[in-house]
């Protein structure tokens, strides 16, 4: 099964994924996982920028640090303190990571092991075989299309629309030409932020569905007097989306559906 999770090792698992910072206080949100003795972490990516919170318990949070404009990365006190005036700024994501511990005696082991996990999960896409490539390349696919249903969601949400029920509908109207898509066999699956696939379809096909699906939602929330402003809202929120994730979209090959899923002009 591939997931879009941001997996680090599989004694974590995914709490909430893509979290928009519009509506998410990060400064509170870690005082209360601190408060609940959480063991964990939280993951945050903004334009150029991303970030994690390594919590363990009370003990006195943990942050590493990324700006892509810049190429730097930082950890420490000075690093938190600029990541919380960061997720002021809206449209970015917050995902929040649990580790799964088996007993209590494991506790200090599996904190260890989340504080390591991204430097080593770095070291091992580096030393990757070509299949190990192919299946990481696959986990970021899965995990890109999330943010991008995602971002069109917000969108019909803001219409009012039940996003839910469309792409539903409009997936099981593509069954046909993307088998993936038909919701009966459960092969893909997307809620709350995240996508699971449980198919292996080309990588092209995959691209393709997702997008027309998009494409097929937009189209039906966008009609009557505000049918314009819902495909620019819709444009908009996939242009911070494109400058967040320009490389990955641009590698995947979803850029140049991405005008085509609005129904305008994105970039």
């Amino acid at each position: 099964m591939l997931s879009i999770m941001h997996e680090r090792n599989e004694k974590y698992h995914l709490v909430h994924g893509n979290l928009d910072t519009t509506y998410v206080n990060l400064a509170a949100l870690v005082h209360y996982l601190r408060q609940r003795e959480f063991n964990g972490w939280v993951h945050v990516e903004l334009d150029e920028y991303d970030a994690d919170i390594f919590l363990n318990a009370k003990e006195p949070p943990r942050v590493r640090e990324t700006d892509h404009a810049t190429n730097r990365t930082s950890e420490g006190e000075a690093a938190l303190q600029r990541l919380l005036v960061r997720a002021r700024e809206p449209n970015g994501l917050v995902s929040i990571y649990e580790v799964e511990r088996e007993e209590e005696a494991n506790e200090e082991v599996s904190s260890t092991a989340a504080a390591n996990a991204p430097a080593q999960a770095e070291t091992d896409n580096r030393n990757a075989s070509p299949e190990e490539s192919e299946e990481m390349d696959w986990h970021d696919l899965v995990r890109l299309s999330g943010e991008l249903i995602a971002t069109v969601e917000r969108g019909a949400l803001s219409a009012g629309a039940d996003f839910a029920s469309l792409f539903r509908t409009v997936s099981l109207s593509l069954a046909d030409d993307y088998s993936f898509l038909d919701p009966g066999t459960g092969r893909f699956e997307y809620g709350n932020g995240t996508a699971q696939l449980r198919a292996k379809p080309s990588a092209h096909a995959f691209v393709s569905g997702i997008s027309e699906a998009l494409r097929g939602v937009v189209n039906k929330i966008s009609t009557g007097p505000r049918a314009k402003s819902v495909r620019e809202r819709v444009a908009l929120d996939l242009a911070v989306l494109a400058r967040r994730q320009q490389s990955k979209l641009a590698k995947f090959k979803f850029t140049p559906q991405l005008d085509r899923i609005a129904g305008t002009r994105v970039l």
